[in-house]
């Protein structure tokens, strides 16, 4: 023991004394900077100056190099100032953006395609009113809507799929400036029609192509648990877009003079902003190498199994519950107007009324939106559909038993605080189902049956409202969205991960 004891102090050396040759070794390193020798030992990290001059010089591609072999040995990598280039690629997505994120491009494009749809949404019924068609003439005008969308839905995802997302997409935007001008000069039923007609084209366009590039990209850099988050973030952006035009469209209609031209307005000013959407999508948007390649054959092919996508199991109760959700929805957007008109003799006065509303309403859901995303996080998506859209049917029904403005408004917000995080929710089911080759025209089959049955619905709805009253046509909304609650249900016990179909093997 006594022996142990002297090897241990001649090691470790007296106080006072630098004794020991490790002792001995790093006074010296200290005094001079560097150590005699590094034979057999670990280099000497370097001084404080050193290592600042270090951290505030860019990397010198030695650097680079080291920190790659690290990461590759499952090393622990070295932290990184803010200013080290990263794989641009793989942080953002495509490239044309430059160091813009995949997320702020997609939520830019979507934006500006909202602040148009908001800007006519207050005035898209009550033009027609003011034009002498009443409430039946209307569910037949916007009718012609979706049988537009009823044909024209499966080819189009289809295009997007083969063709291009932002080619479709840029089309899209140029097919809505049309329906706008021919709306703005429409006098009777037939031109009504028409712009809805067109309008239908438009929508048939716009139903997939910007989202399905957004889920592609993400895919492609592999973040695809980023995506039910990054739409919920999505319907977050739409709501304050849509929000920002229903106020803007208020205004612009109280400062124009005569109840027809101001009415018109805000179809001048979702022009101006959808020519600004077709710059933002040149700018903006990328190809994903994988999706976007233009291919003849290949869109008759994605066509013929876009048509077998309608009966699939895979999304077959998919596309029933949104019919039923376009039926309820339906009741939601045609009976407020209607019902706001009852409580005022001047249809222009409800037009004013209707941008505020329109816009607290949109800002609502996109607040509501925002919580959906931050509730994805710890629930799955399945579970958090059902409870929204359960939800908006109580709220639907709440507008059909008010008795007052104020209840009605109320229980009207109520039901578009839910209702775009439900849209989000849903759809980020139906991408689990399906690859990419096929991702724009699954969207394409669930939006076809949501304005095919929207569509239906504002006929039978429109009918109802003038047989019974706007609370009839409210209530049996509801009634659609609890059918709807059921289906979602029932379709999210459905296995996951699972593409809707096969494709075929190329020649």
């Amino acid at each position: 023991m006594a022996s142990r004891s002297r090897r241990h102090v001649a090691a470790r050396g007296v106080a006072g004394d630098p004794g020991g040759p490790g002792r001995r070794r790093r006074h010296q390193e200290r005094a001079t900077g560097a150590p005699r020798s590094t034979v057999g030992r670990r280099r000497a990290e370097p001084g404080r100056a050193v290592r600042a001059l270090r951290l505030f010089s860019p990397p010198g591609p030695g650097r680079r190099r080291a920190a790659d072999g690290r990461a590759a040995r499952g090393r622990r990598p070295v932290r990184r100032p803010h200013w080290f280039p990263r794989d641009r690629r793989a942080s953002h997505g495509p490239s044309r953006g430059g160091v813009v994120s995949l997320r702020a491009r997609f939520l830019t494009i979507l934006a500006l395609r909202w602040l148009a749809t908001g800007l006519i949404i207050p005035v898209s019924l009550l033009l027609p009113l003011s034009r002498g068609l009443s409430v039946a003439e209307i569910g037949l005008v916007t009718a012609a809507q979706g049988v537009v969308v009823l044909v024209l839905e499966i080819p189009s995802g289809a295009l997007s799929d083969s063709w291009g997302r932002r080619q479709v997409l840029i089309v899209s935007a140029l097919v809505a400036v049309t329906a706008y001008v021919i709306a703005i000069s429409a006098q009777d039923v037939l031109a009504f029609a028409a712009s809805w007609a067109v309008m239908g084209v438009f929508r048939a366009l716009d139903s997939g192509p910007l989202e399905a590039w957004f889920v592609d990209a993400e895919r492609a850099r592999g973040a695809a648990d980023e995506v039910p988050r990054g739409l919920a973030h999505a319907g977050a952006v739409m709501g304050v877009a849509i929000a920002a035009g229903s106020l803007a469209s208020g205004g612009l209609v109280f400062v124009a003079d005569e109840s027809d031209v101001a009415l018109a307005v805000p179809y001048v000013a979702a022009m101006v902003v959808t020519l600004a959407q077709i710059v933002a999508a040149l700018v903006l948007m990328d190809r994903v190498p994988s999706t976007d390649r233009p291919d003849q054959k290949g869109w008759a092919r994605t066509l013929a199994e876009g048509v077998g996508l309608v009966s699939g199991p895979a999304l077959r109760w998919f596309a029933i519950a949104m019919m039923f959700s376009g039926i309820g929805v339906s009741a939601l957007e045609m009976c407020l107007p209607v019902r706001l008109d009852e409580f005022s003799a001047d249809t222009a006065a409800a037009g004013v009324a209707m941008g505020p509303i329109s816009a607290v309403a949109w800002a609502v859901g996109g607040a509501g939106s925002a919580e959906v995303a931050r509730v994805l996080r710890h629930r799955p998506a399945a579970s958090v559909a059902t409870a929204l859209v359960a939800m908006q049917a109580v709220a639907l029904l709440g507008m059909a038993l008010a008795g007052t403005p104020p209840l009605l408004v109320g229980a009207f917000w109520a039901a578009y605080a839910v209702h775009l995080g439900f849209g989000a929710s849903f759809n980020s089911l139906v991408h689990d189902r399906v690859d990419d080759a096929h991702r724009a025209t699954a969207l394409s089959v669930t939006s076809m049956a949501f304005l095919g049955a929207g569509a239906a619905g504002g006929i039978g709805l429109g009918a109802l409202s003038d047989a019974v009253s706007p609370s009839a046509a409210l209530a049996a909304g509801a009634l659609a969205l609890t059918v709807t609650t059921c289906l979602v249900a029932v379709a999210g016990r459905q296995r996951s991960g699972a593409t809707l179909i096969a494709p075929p093997d190329r020649p």
